[in-house]
């Protein structure tokens, strides 16, 4: 790539101890070499490769701030062309004028992932390792951050070559068949040997497609909202999971007008939980009968509901009127039974219990019983959380933690593949012609190789890394 770009690498959003701009192209050391003045007097392409210097940038003869170079020459560097980093101080005047100098001077203004669209288009990382280094910088987790950097690391990329060597092995007998069907030195791929590598293919590739669901939790997160009559602990509950004293709480009904929306950790899944207006049945004014209809908003975008129950009151019309607006929906549902420090018969708990579970049908999947002023049963309602999102988690016995799709884009593309190679094993099953199997099996291929960037469309390339902040 002929021109050289640049970007402000570092955030703007507030000040900071230092600030990092980019650039990376043919010119890079060229324009550095303008605008930069260094301690020893040398010119900027006279030093080695990765190395840091010491210096001033210069406009004119006017000293615009003090700085380190740091200077690396292709093709080991990031972008695999020559790159200059200059660490300033962390004002955003002060980046801009660099920046604006280095334009000045020939470089261009970055598009947003390009330096990692250039990474990936001269051939330093694959297409999945690209996606991971957004996704390391939006990992809301230790966990999330953790399968990033295991993609980033080649894992899946290493998994997907494997199973696509296995393709191509079938391929290539199956085609030397084809072009070669009268030599006897050939040796003739059975209709059972075609049978058994499909077999194995598919196989592999759903052990990957299985952990779809959990990557896509430990990469975006899940919804979960809180709800129940007035004055039942909703916002009690929130404060705890927080760790923090995020909602007002008090012993008036309706304290809560509005939704308070936060995201914590839930042992490495990244949960958004919000708490909700208490629902009635009849509302004392306007503002509250909003309030209302904004939580139930709410439970439309949510995937699992905590629903709250006063123990000390029982089900009352208000629960009624919650259960009916519930049930029949197809969310998870979290039964919580709070105030157990003011009942004195416990035996009315079971009571409830079949209540709810009639009124719900199979909605619940889980009760827990708590007092959560009294931080009983609270261990055991993160568990149940806990279990409730992974429930749909299915990952084969020789799945490897580390080997998991979090992408999406990788999902549909494992799916088409499986669901051609289904079409080539009905095709072998059905004893149709080599030349028609051989096109099934080319397709499955083509979905692999989208995965890894060999095949991928430009405007979804473009798509991709237009997704990526300016300077990475």
């Amino acid at each position: 790539m002929e021109n050289t770009i640049v970007a402000i690498s570092t955030g703007l959003n507030s000040e900071s101890g230092i600030g990092i701009v980019r650039m990376s192209g043919n010119d890079a050391v060229k324009i550095a070499d303008k605008i930069f003045i260094s301690k020893d007097g040398k010119k900027v392409y006279e030093y080695n490769s990765h190395t840091i210097h010491y210096g001033w940038i210069k406009e004119n003869n006017k000293i615009i701030d003090e700085v380190l170079l740091l200077l690396m020459f292709a093709p080991k560097t990031y972008t695999k062309e020559d790159v200059v980093e200059i660490s300033a101080h962390g004002g955003i005047t002060v980046l801009k004028k660099i920046l604006e100098l280095c334009i000045k001077n020939g470089a261009q203004l970055a598009q947003p992932g390009e330096f990692t669209k250039r990474a990936f288009l001269n051939g330093r990382i694959d297409l999945i390792q690209a996606e991971a280094v957004c996704d390391i910088i939006r990992a809301k987790t230790e966990q999330s951050l953790e399968f990033s950097l295991q993609q980033l690391k080649g894992n899946l990329s290493n998994k997907l070559n494997n199973i696509k060597n296995k393709l191509l092995d079938l391929i290539a007998h199956l085609e030397l068949n084809l072009d070669y069907p009268d030599d006897e030195n050939i040796e003739i791929i059975s209709s059972e040997k075609l049978h058994t590598g499909i077999k194995s293919l598919i196989y592999d590739i759903n052990n990957l497609v299985n952990t779809a669901y959990k990557g896509k939790i430990y990469r975006e997160g899940v919804n979960i909202s809180i709800i129940g009559k007035p004055n039942v602990g909703k916002s009690s509950l929130l404060n705890y999971l927080l760790a923090q004293e995020r909602a007002i709480v008090t012993d008036i009904p309706g304290t809560t007008r509005d939704i308070i929306s936060e995201t914590f950790n839930l042992k490495g899944i990244p949960v958004t939980i919000m708490d909700t207006a208490g629902i009635r049945i009849h509302y004392s004014d306007f503002i509250e009968k909003i309030a209302a209809d904004r939580t139930k908003q709410v439970f439309e975008k949510s995937q699992i509901i905590i629903f709250i129950i006063d123990l000390s009151t029982g089900i009352n019309d208000e629960d009624i009127n919650i259960i009916d607006f519930i049930k029949g929906s197809s969310k998870k549902i979290l039964v919580v039974l709070n105030k157990l420090d003011l009942i004195s018969n416990k035996e009315n708990i079971d009571k409830i219990k079949s209540k709810i579970s009639l009124f719900l049908n199979k909605n619940i999947t889980e009760f827990v019983i708590t007092s959560i002023i009294k931080l009983q049963g609270l261990e055991e309602l993160t568990d149940k959380l806990y279990q409730l999102i992974l429930k749909n988690v299915l990952i084969s016995q020789d799945q490897q933690e580390d080997v998991v799709i979090t992408n999406f884009r990788h999902e549909q593309n494992l799916l088409k593949c499986i669901q051609n190679l289904e079409i080539a094993l009905d095709m072998v099953i059905k004893k149709q012609p080599l030349e028609i199997i051989s096109i099934s099996m080319h397709s499955a291929l083509n979905a692999l190789d989208e995965i890894i960037g060999k095949t991928t469309p430009d405007e979804i390339l473009n798509r991709i890394f237009s997704q990526f902040c300016v300077g990475k």
